[in-house]
């Protein structure tokens, strides 16, 4: 397997579509919110950081015992080292930091931040909030990162902030055509036709399942020396 080859499977272009899209929209019309959800082990993760590292943008992952006034210490420090700042104290009350955000974001509307693990602000609502403030009153742009049931809950909990996502990016179990992108642009043995349908029926629904099926069959390529492996190759090692 060919390390640090990144594969621009069919969810990676959806979501930098979504992005390219918020990134062009009309500022003035248009908050810049979107939201990107799925089942486990698709890859959502992976793409949000990076994508965020190789943009410079800001990452932050939400945890489970995130208060409103730690999730704003910790955006707070993200955004004054994405400014150069470096590490400096944060003081106050959640609703001072977030002011001085917001203060900060207005100087800098290019700013880009990417919100992993959404879910867990839906028990504390005034983090979603604060996100919402954030694109209200400034022109950054805000990308959530959330599970498959993450669009239907943003809904539920509040029409407003679901109004707001101008873009929903759903993770989808990986396509033929992304097990053939994968085989070609990850693997350093060819994989016959027979071999892609062959892993597009056996996997199980998720980009992680998919990779360690294709992991195992190379390994299986290797020890026999091969090139390229077909199904008959793979079945004759059984």
């Amino acid at each position: 397997m060919k390390e640090g080859k990144l594969a621009r499977l069919g969810n990676v272009v959806k979501a930098d579509q979504c992005l390219d899209y918020l990134l062009k929209r009309p500022r003035l019309e248009m908050v810049g919110m979107g939201l990107i959800y799925g089942h486990p082990g698709l890859g959502k993760t992976t793409y949000a950081q990076r994508m965020a590292y190789s943009k410079g943008y800001i990452y932050l992952r939400l945890e489970s015992y995130m208060t409103p006034k730690a999730f704003a210490v910790a955006l707070k420090n993200a955004l004054m080292r994405h400014l150069g700042a470096g590490d400096l104290p944060v003081t106050g009350s959640a609703a001072g930091i977030m002011n001085s955000i917001i203060g900060l974001l207005c100087q800098h509307p290019e700013v880009v931040i990417v919100v992993d693990e959404i879910d867990y602000a839906f028990r504390e609502p005034k983090i979603l909030g604060a996100l919402r403030d954030i694109v209200d009153e400034t022109m950054a742009v805000v990308i959530l990162v959330g599970m498959q049931n993450a669009k239907e809950k943003l809904y539920q909990i509040n029409r407003y902030y679901f109004d707001r996502c101008g873009v929903f990016c759903e993770f989808e179990q990986p396509s033929k055509k992304d097990i053939a992108i994968l085989s070609v642009t990850v693997m350093d043995v060819k994989f016959a036709e027979d071999i892609v349908d062959y892993i597009y029926r056996r996997n199980k629904g998720t980009l992680r399942d998919t990779i360690k099926l294709i992991h195992s069959i190379e390994s299986v390529a290797k020890s026999m020396k091969l090139s390229t492996i077909t199904v008959h190759d793979l079945e004759a090692q059984k």
